[in-house]
């Protein structure tokens, strides 16, 4: 039997993608309810406020962080019109200061902000 390139690739690319599903599974075991306890435990975590965290951290601190240095942009450009119309801390508190507070200040899967 020849061992060609073609077939460690292949071989390489299944070993990925069943660590992959493996990270994946684990992850999802971490997070899952068992059951054993009460919906809440004492610092008011459930499995729902887990799945926001979850999503907390992949989705929306990432794009709180964007939005961050994007309105530092946007400020960057905006603060010469803004001084002369004597509202420089407003404008720099709506494009920077509210989603880095958003983004940085705020519980982990808490929305209510």
């Amino acid at each position: 039997m020849e061992i060609t390139v073609k077939s460690i690739y292949i071989s390489d690319m299944n070993k990925l993608i069943a660590s992959l599903v493996v990270s994946f599974s684990l992850a999802t075991l971490a997070l899952a309810d068992s059951g054993a306890c009460t919906p809440c435990d004492e610092d008011g975590w459930s499995v729902e406020r887990g799945w926001a965290a979850f999503g907390d951290v992949l989705l929306v601190r990432p794009l709180g962080t964007a939005a961050t240095i994007g309105g530092f942009g946007i400020f960057a450009v905006a603060s010469p019109f803004a001084a002369m119309a004597d509202a420089t801390e407003e404008v720099f508190d709506t494009l920077v200061k509210e989603p880095a507070d958003y983004t940085f200040n705020r519980d982990l899967g808490d929305f209510s902000k």
